[in-house]
């Protein structure tokens, strides 16, 4: 992300949240063609929607007033859950509502996304969360954020 508001822009996060999730199911659906991904979706699909409902965080924080800086730093980084707070803080949940599950869903992912898990190979158990619940919570969030921010590309 570039420190430059001319450069970095709530439509252009809303743009690339809408094209990291449709790239994210597009390798969804590849793997689910292949033995062994019927139950657990590939580690870059969940990357690949981690970062879209980064980006959709992002998009409605620097909407809302939050600056490059501040979305850069440490506080926000890469963490989900550190975006959503905020993001609810500044009235998200007034123009979109997720289920719990789709929520506990996300919470999941952010442990996994966050520390880097779905970039580098970490080994051990770690528990997945299910693709269809964060596919849901990432197309209301881009789709709610979209329409706040202005950006009309993300016709469901």
């Amino acid at each position: 992300m570039h420190d430059d508001p001319a450069l970095t822009t709530p439509i252009g996060l809303a743009r690339y949240a809408h094209d990291f999730f449709d790239s994210s199911r597009a390798v969804d659906d590849h793997f689910a063609k292949k033995d062994g991904f019927e139950l657990v979706s590939p580690m870059p699909a969940l990357y690949l929607i981690g970062h879209s409902i980064e980006l959709a965080f992002k998009s409605y924080l620097l909407h809302r007033g939050v600056t490059l800086r501040e979305l850069r730093s440490k506080r926000f980084g890469h963490d989900l859950h550190a975006c959503q707070r905020k993001a609810r803080e500044l009235q998200l949940l007034s123009l979109v509502s997720f289920h719990s599950a789709e929520e506990a869903a996300v919470e999941i992912l952010n442990d996994l996304y966050s520390t880097k898990q779905l970039n580098y190979i970490v080994t051990g158990m770690k528990t997945i969360p299910a693709y269809g619940l964060l596919e849901s919570f990432s197309e209301k969030l881009i789709r709610a954020v979209s329409k706040e921010v202005g950006y009309t590309g993300f016709n469901r």
